[in-house]
């Protein structure tokens, strides 16, 4: 079963100020990044914004090239830089969503925490681990998807590569989840899942989702921005290149719960979960069989 951690939620027809916040990061440089967090927080909220999200890895940096030069800059989650985001989240009155490389023992996690006013908070480690950066040498994350009801809605935890996975989506849309928020370090391979991945993981599930990529670049590897917010259909609603800064839109959380769908001027309608046959669906829980022809034989 999801982690569910319980506040008040939204009301019908409260609009939500969210936003993505495309930030760089510095290699290794822990309080340049906060420092960097800090302030993008208290620009958000100078601007209205109510959910913000920052890219994966932004306090530590991500392009490390083992688990021996990680292992100095990762975090203690209950340390003292999430606590200072903690603290800054709670005199602002601002719900945030950030990344960090997550230090456990001599193991390190890909890790975002939501942190929120009345010291709403949750945790996730990265599940899904390409081979890039960092996530060639943590730890993958075992956690069941991880929810939680904020004040602006129902927020499912995701990072990056998570998002490539349709079954990870579905799981936090079917836990309840209004926005699915992805810290992401997209890097140039990955124009693809800016450009579909986003669009379709929300209208599949009809929900919000929200992806914070950076536009900078770290040890010579470039990204490619495109932080989005995305309505329930698969609409953009906003977006950036490359330029650093936020990328605000205004979104109604509670439109992201009618999972049916009806177009009475086309004759059409659609129920994307209740038209589901999970017993047909067995092969999901099973690897395919990649032993070739000749092997076979």
């Amino acid at each position: 079963m999801p982690t569910s951690l319980s506040t008040t939620g939204p009301t019908p027809g409260t609009t939500v100020r969210v936003a993505a916040g495309q930030i760089g990061s510095v290699f290794a440089d822990v309080p340049a990044n906060l420092e960097r967090t800090l302030e993008v927080m208290a620009e958000a909220r100078a601007a209205g914004v109510e959910l913000l999200v920052l890219p994966e890895c932004g306090l530590t940096g991500y392009v490390f090239d083992s688990l021996a030069d990680m292992l100095p800059v990762a975090l203690d989650r209950e340390g003292p830089e999430v606590a200072a985001v903690a603290a800054a989240a709670e005199r602002l009155g601002l719900v945030v969503v950030i990344g960090f490389l997550e230090r456990v023992g001599g193991t390190v996690h890909n890790t975002a925490v939501l942190l929120g006013p009345g010291g709403l908070r949750a945790d996730y480690r990265k599940t899904h681990l390409p081979f890039l950066g960092a996530d060639r040498f943590v730890t993958q994350g075992d956690n069941e998807p991880v929810l939680v009801t904020t004040p602006y809605g129902v927020v499912g935890l995701s990072i990056c590569y998570d998002l490539r996975f349709p079954e990870w989506a579905r799981c936090l849309a079917l836990g309840g989840a209004d926005i699915i928020v992805n810290p992401t370090n997209w890097p140039e391979p990955a124009q693809r899942v800016a450009e579909l991945y986003t669009r379709v993981r929300a209208a599949e599930n009809h929900v919000f989702v929200i992806a914070a990529n950076r536009g900078d670049e770290e040890r010579n590897v470039p990204f490619i921005g495109r932080s989005q917010v995305i309505d329930p259909v698969g609409t953009v609603l906003a977006t950036s290149e490359r330029e650093e800064g936020l990328v605000v839109a205004d979104i109604a959380p509670l439109t992201a719960r009618d999972k049916d769908i009806v177009v009475p001027d086309a004759d059409f309608a659609i129920s994307l979960f209740s038209g589901r046959r999970p017993h047909l669906y067995e092969a999901l829980t099973r690897l395919p069989d990649l032993t070739s022809d000749a092997e076979r034989a």
